[in-house]
């Protein structure tokens, strides 16, 4: 049985009802919100400005702090005790492979590869749009956009070299800064994370996939290293690429929905003008 407690003028109101519209409302933009101020003051109530402008922006916060964070490990941290640390790591790992794990972290790479993590979201989305989950289908691509074109921008800009140690497996033309692997693997398993969150208020699938996301990530970022494709700070630096991009990703569904809640709320006044007209129309 769900709890009930009483509004300021008496009515019962269901706590459950309650916990499940503030799930729902989580991706949902509020009156007075960051995404609501885009739109109204910003884009004066262009949807698609809104969006492009928070695209934009996106892109352009999250990248700043990437390369601002790249540029100060390769040319101020790199000279210091971070990067012997950096330097050590690689080559402890490079000295104690097995044929076992090489197995195991070549499988974890596979799995945060960009043809996996595609596939993987595709699936999500269209079960999500099947669902007519509209807001939710378009986390994991929103999330994605932003982190593949920060990936794409800072790599070449701070342009850190791989490690100088031997490579297991296809090393890919990129720079090593950041793990666009790890990077992936938050958007992807954070943000399905965050739609089982809203979707459901059962406490089991909530803690299932937190712990599938954070447990994935990890074990991607430390495969990447033990690989040789990437040094510890480049997997620093990939986390907070999906974090970012997945904060960014939210952002960018908000401002989305803020002319959607527009028109709903302009469908339900209209809705209550018709009701008061038929009733005052009504004989008495």
């Amino acid at each position: 049985m769900s709890e009930m407690s009483v509004q300021g003028d008496g009515a019962m109101v269901s706590m459950d009802s309650d916990e499940r519209e503030r799930r729902h409302s989580f991706l949902a933009p509020s009156a007075e919100g960051p995404a609501s101020r885009l739109v109204k003051n910003v884009s004066r109530g262009h949807g698609a400005i809104a969006i492009a402008i928070a695209v934009i922006c996106s892109f352009a916060v999250v990248g700043l702090i990437l390369v601002a964070f790249g540029l100060l490990i390769t040319h101020v941290l790199e000279h210091g005790s971070i990067g012997v640390w950096d330097h050590h790591v690689s080559q402890w790992f490079d000295k104690h492979r097995s044929t076992r794990w090489n197995r195991i972290t070549g499988d974890l790479t596979d799995i945060a590869d960009t043809f996996e993590v595609a596939g993987v979201a595709a699936i999500v989305t269209i079960v999500l749009l099947v669902r007519r989950w509209g807001r939710q289908a378009f986390l994991l691509v929103a999330g994605l956009v932003i982190e593949l074109t920060v990936f794409l921008a800072s790599n070449q800009i701070v342009a850190r070299p791989r490690p100088a140690v031997s490579h297991l497996g296809g090393t890919p033309s990129t720079f090593s800064f950041p793990s666009g692997h790890t990077a992936a693997t938050v958007v992807l398993y954070g943000g399905i994370a965050v739609i089982v969150v809203v979707a459901t208020n059962r406490w089991w699938p909530r803690i299932v996939m937190w712990i599938l996301a954070v447990a994935l990530t990890l074990a991607v970022g430390l495969a990447r290293v033990y690989r040789g494709e990437h040094y510890p700070t480049d997997v620093v630096a990939g986390l907070l690429l999906g974090i970012g991009a997945l904060v960014a990703g939210v952002f960018i569904i908000r401002v989305a929905g803020v002319n959607r809640s527009a028109k709903s709320q302009s469908v339900k006044v209209q809705i209550s003008d018709q009701d008061i007209g038929e009733l005052d129309r009504a004989p008495e």
